[in-house]
């Protein structure tokens, strides 16, 4: 029997997979020094400040604006699972806040993070998605997004930390509801990956492999999730008549939205990806990186998420019925499967998408309690590669079209079923769909956080000053009120073992 065979998802792959490049031992990133690794009240802290206490580089405090569409949308951290895609009227919440964190487990040595960091509470759970935050949170991200890019194409920059053929990389993983098993977003807030490879840290993917050497069961489905080509097929037809909703309401689709926006969704290619010509998942060219930084891009974060959240929805319920997440360590029963093939033609997908569904309902198995039981005292990568993870989960990323890297760039969807990896940790590259980041390999040296700090914080300072330019940022301090960003001050790293303070 040949793995392929073995495999019981093989049936959902394309007959040339096995040629597709990828390189999923090849870079290798060192994590922190000994003295700035995590402490077990950061591991394990209740709040995302008792997590970051020792990592925040700056704080943004949100205008209040019109936070009435936050968390209202299906598959929200704070709403319902269900896919109705209609308002609902939700109690403000407190404001947003987003902070800026030297990650504790980088995924190269000039990166950082930008976080929402309000703390949860039972009225009002961690904000987990798009559909979570304010409008204002997501244009203050995706601006800082936009001032990301433009920080590491700044000739002075690239000079002083030698950014010169380097790759930037930016990447939000969506899984709300897996509180169980490893999962793409084990901090549950609204949070945006900022990447920069330099060349040095890419000149290993010279050296890439075929996924038909890969003989590691576990590592083949992580990496290669059961949904990585099904998915996209999937979704190019459910975001084929996308609507920008500037209400977030929920309206009715409008042809030409994307378009308008500067947006083009291209249609599938499976044999070109394994070919390694394109990127593996559903892919958006994006015209140009300023677009991150304009009121449509948000709309445009916020539509995909519902309508993610919304296929999800009627995914779950075709498969088991359920029109909620399961509990902890449980997963729903499916349906016979004559009652999924009916369920699955009502939802009025291609002929070819439906049939994918069909041969991926007949590979699930249920999830009796003893098993359930048994994974829960099992190894991750036992676990993850049994374990469904709950719906709707996703990766997007956004990198350039190309190594030249200064023209469009693509906005790529991976939805998950499997694996545990997000999309900063497993990515496209130019001639190689899929890469994957192997952390904490050995320790970067002080010197070198060092480094990484100055890159840190002189990207903090230079956003600061693009968002006070843009309008969003006017105001700083206390004194920005209910209407402007409040900017706080700038920490430095004082050492190791202290951390960022101010």
């Amino acid at each position: 029997m040949s793995r392929r065979d073995a495999d019981p998802f093989a049936a959902l792959m394309p007959a040339e997979v096995g040629r597709m490049p990828v390189a999923w031992h090849q870079l290798r990133i060192p994590g922190p020094p000994p003295a700035f690794a995590l402490r077990p009240e950061e591991r394990h802290g209740n709040t995302p400040m008792e997590r970051f206490q020792r990592r925040r580089i700056q704080s943004l405090e949100i205008p209040r604006g019109d936070d009435s569409t936050a968390g209202t949308s299906p598959g929200s951290g704070s709403g319902s699972g269900s896919g109705s895609g209609s308002r609902q009227e939700t109690a403000v919440g407190p404001r947003d806040h987003l902070a800026l964190i030297d990650k504790a487990a980088p995924h190269a040595l000039f990166d950082l993070m930008l976080s929402e960091v309000s703390p949860p509470s039972a009225d009002h759970p961690a904000k987990a998605d798009a559909s979570a935050v304010a409008p204002a949170t997501g244009r203050v991200l995706w601006q800082t997004a936009a001032n990301f890019h433009r920080f590491v194409a700044t000739p002075e920059i690239r000079r002083a930390f030698g950014l010169e053929g380097g790759w930037p990389q930016l990447a939000l993983n969506c899984d709300p509801h897996t509180r169980d098993r490893e999962s793409v977003q084990a901090l549950k807030q609204f949070h945006l990956h900022l990447i920069y490879w330099r060349a040095g840290d890419l000149q290993p993917l010279q050296q890439v492999e075929r996924l038909a050497d890969q003989r590691d069961p576990y590592l083949r489905r992580q990496c290669l999730d059961p949904l990585s080509f099904l998915g996209p097929e999937i979704l190019h037809e459910r975001l084929a008549d996308l609507a920008l909703d500037p209400d977030g309401a929920g309206a009715s689709a409008g042809h030409g939205d994307l378009a308008r926006a500067g947006v083009t969704l291209l249609p599938p290619d499976p044999v070109a990806t394994c070919m390694g010509q394109r990127p593996l998942g559903c892919l958006l060219r994006i015209a140009h990186w300023d677009l991150l930084a304009s009121a449509a891009f948000e709309q445009l974060i916020r539509a995909l998420h519902r309508r993610l959240a919304e296929t999800a929805a009627l995914l779950l319920q075709a498969f088991t019925g359920a029109t909620q997440p399961p509990a902890p360590w449980q997963r729903h029963r499916l349906l016979p499967s004559a009652r999924i093939a009916e369920q699955l033609g009502q939802l009025g997908l291609s002929a070819e998408s439906e049939a994918g569904l069909r041969a991926l309902a007949q590979r699930l198995r249920d999830l009796p309690a003893p098993l359930a039981e048994a994974l829960r005292h099992a190894s991750a990568a036992r676990r993850m590669h049994c374990m469904t993870l709950n719906q709707p989960c996703y990766s997007l990323t956004l990198s350039p079209l190309d190594a030249r890297g200064d023209g469009p760039l693509l906005l790529t969807l991976q939805v998950k079923l499997l694996s545990g990896i997000g999309g900063a940790g497993l990515f496209s590259f130019p001639g190689i769909p899929s890469v994957r980041v192997l952390r904490s390999q050995g320790c970067f040296s002080q010197e070198d956080w060092r480094q990484r700090a100055d890159f840190q914080r002189r990207f903090a300072a230079y956003n600061s000053e693009a968002l006070q330019a843009s309008g969003i940022g006017a105001g700083t301090g206390n004194n920005a009120g209910e209407t402007g960003l409040a900017r706080g001050p700038i920490a430095r790293l004082r050492d190791l073992a202290t951390g960022w303070s101010l």
